[in-house]
């Protein structure tokens, strides 16, 4: 089947692969935007937040390969304009500020971006494998959604401590 483009969109199955195949690149644009967030962040706990979601979002990317060759035969992904976008802005912060508690806050409100929209992506993906049938699959999306909940949830306890010092800092 390969790389499914919109106009394959035909049924909840072709959409479901498009939507796997969004997922693998976001989750290969993460581990190289985690890797320049790592670089960047000030905060030990936060740096350390980053480099462990970064292993666990190779993971995630591996569990997708492994989906999308049971369905297609390909790993192939489907480059993710949100996500692009969305490490973009961390870019941007990264060049438009002093290192410190304000870009560390600014890298976190990236982060949860990123997470946020994973949520939702993987939400939807996780629902159309159960309806497409797809019970292990739905079951590690599942895992994966839990993962990225998770995630949200450490970078929300960093960013309180985090904001708080940004601000002090002005």
């Amino acid at each position: 089947m390969g790389l499914i483009t919109p106009n394959e969109y035909e049924d909840l199955r072709s959409l479901y692969i498009g939507q796997l195949q969004y997922l693998l690149s976001t989750e290969t644009q993460i581990v190289k935007g985690l890797a320049s967030m790592i670089e960047h962040a000030r905060d030990t706990q936060l740096k350390q937040a980053f480099q462990s979601h970064r292993q666990e979002t190779e993971v995630q990317a591996d569990r997708l390969r492994q989906m999308l060759m049971e369905l297609t035969d390909d790993d192939d992904d489907k480059k993710d304009p949100i996500t692009t976008a969305l490490i973009s802005s961390g870019t941007n912060i990264v060049s438009e500020s002093s290192e410190g508690p304000v870009r560390d806050a600014g890298l976190l409100a990236t982060a949860q971006k990123i997470e946020h929209y994973e949520i939702a992506s993987y939400g939807s993906a996780r629902e159309w494998a159960r309806i497409l049938g797809l019970s292990e699959h739905a079951r590690l999306l599942e895992q994966t959604l839990s993962e990225e909940k998770h995630a949200d949830s450490l970078l929300t306890s960093i960013s309180q401590r985090e904001n708080t010092e940004a601000a002090a800092a002005a």
